[in-house]
């Protein structure tokens, strides 16, 4: 199958966001023992995206893909639109965000099923954890947005 740009573009955001350990962003435990794993916030090493203003850091990987994360984004940063294979949660720590049709503030709670198609902004500097099912990201044309 030939990639077309779409699809490297792609790429690059699973490379950037699901990628393996690296010099600044190792690899987070995976949940091999039914003990509890702690990261602390020290621990934290916030790597770019590709996209302006909008960090992470891996939280914890599960073994057959998916995980938790952060994401931090400065005020008026985007996530473009995007959907994933399976279902992701969006819990917001601080700041607000608007992520499809929904604005969220602090303490908000979103569930996105597989395969919708969202995007993300920054109202204010924000901050949220996303846990997934699956990994992946598919970037899409704006004209596909729900």
């Amino acid at each position: 199958m030939t990639a077309s740009r779409r699809d490297k573009d792609m790429n690059s955001i699973c490379i950037a966001i699901r990628a393996g350990p690296t010099e600044s962003q190792p690899e987070p435990a995976a949940m091999s023992t039914p003990a509890p794993i702690l990261t602390a916030s020290t621990d934290w090493h916030w790597s770019p995206t590709p996209y302006p203003g909008v960090d992470f850091t891996w939280l914890r990987r599960n073994p057959d893909g998916g995980g938790s994360a952060l994401l931090k984004l400065a005020k008026g940063a985007k996530l473009p639109l995007h959907r994933h294979p399976g279902a992701e949660q969006v819990f917001v720590t601080a700041g607000r965000l608007k992520i499809g049709a929904h604005v969220l503030g602090k303490g908000d709670h979103l569930f996105i099923d597989a395969h919708v198609p969202h995007s993300v902004e920054a109202l204010q500097s924000a901050v949220y954890l996303t846990v997934s099912e699956n990994d992946g990201v598919e970037l899409l044309p704006p004209d596909q947005a729900g």
